[in-house]
């Protein structure tokens, strides 16, 4: 049973990560129908932000996670300002800001690769690497670090789509575009902010995630697969969605690499096969987008 509950706090951990990266996916698809895979390098950008900031230099994790974020907010923004918005603006098929971002990705992850080199770096957690047990509850500090965090994230960004005007000018983008621009909402502010906001969620999600897996340049790739795998699982209209998709697929993965009679090397399968399910079988994910229920 300890086992079990252990299992848990580490699954909800891991699918509070996936479901950070899928909201981060969420935040430019919604308002702009792009799908960004390079949110996993992002993600892969501040946990080496982290390195520097707070193993290299020393900082307070405040401070250092906090310099981090704004830098990723400004890396979303000009990486639309730069690749996409002259595509939008020339008219370009809808596939050219994705096929460009595909080469950002690459750019993003060149560049770490000669700056940093192969070897893994560490990133301190914000607690420190103990043990914290609640009962039969158990984890590590860090862990409940991310689930935190992350509850409140998501909480703050459903609020802001729910609750505030410039949350219902993203929506009413998302719902049609020129409806929107005709009742006056800049589309191309809204575009930028949402990649500087997808940006800092992503890093986040690296920041968080770093101290269990270490900053490594490759670090990006699994994470772009887990969190749009959460996204398609949860459905790409709805932010409770992407934390839905994410536990879902961490608990998935957990249970399949604890128990399943397979080697672990093959339970790295369990998000691509989850997507193909779901693509065949409920393309639109577990919650529908609001516009498209009765």
């Amino acid at each position: 049973m300890n086992d079990f509950l252990e299992l848990t706090v580490g699954a909800l951990a891991s699918g509070c990560i996936y479901g950070l990266v899928a909201l981060s996916y969420l935040l430019v698809t919604r308002p702009t129908g792009i799908i960004n895979f390079a949110v996993g390098e992002w993600s892969m950008l501040a946990a080496f932000g982290g390195f520097l900031l707070l193993s290299k230099a020393g900082l307070a994790y405040p401070v250092g996670i906090a310099i981090t974020l704004v830098a990723m907010f400004g890396i979303g923004w000009a990486t639309e300002r730069l690749t996409v918005r002259p595509l939008v603006v020339r008219g370009a098929p809808p596939l050219a800001p994705i096929l460009a971002l595909l080469g950002m990705l690459v750019v993003f992850r060149e560049v770490v690769s000669l700056g940093f080199g192969p070897d893994p770096q560490p990133v301190p957690a914000a607690f420190g690497f103990g043990r914290l047990e609640l009962g039969l509850i158990a984890g590590s500090y860090q862990s409940f670090f991310i689930i935190a965090v992350a509850l409140s994230v998501f909480a703050a960004v459903w609020f802001f789509f729910e609750r505030t005007l410039a949350g219902k000018s993203f929506e009413a983008v998302a719902i049609d575009r020129r409806a929107a621009a005709l009742m006056g909402i800049n589309l191309g502010r809204v575009t930028a902010l949402a990649f500087a906001a997808s940006a800092v969620v992503a890093g986040l999600a690296g920041v968080l995630v770093a101290p269990n897996v270490s900053a490594h340049y490759l670090m990006g790739l699994p994470l772009a697969i887990q969190g749009f795998t959460a996204l398609v699982i949860g459905g790409v209209g709805r932010v409770e969605g992407a934390l839905l998709g994410g536990l879902i697929l961490a608990f998935v993965e957990q249970l399949t690499v604890r128990y399943a009679p397979i080697p672990p090397g093959l339970a790295m399968g369990v998000p691509l096969v989850l997507l193909i399910v779901f693509l065949l079988i409920r393309p639109t994910g577990l919650l529908r987008a609001r516009e498209a229920r009765a």
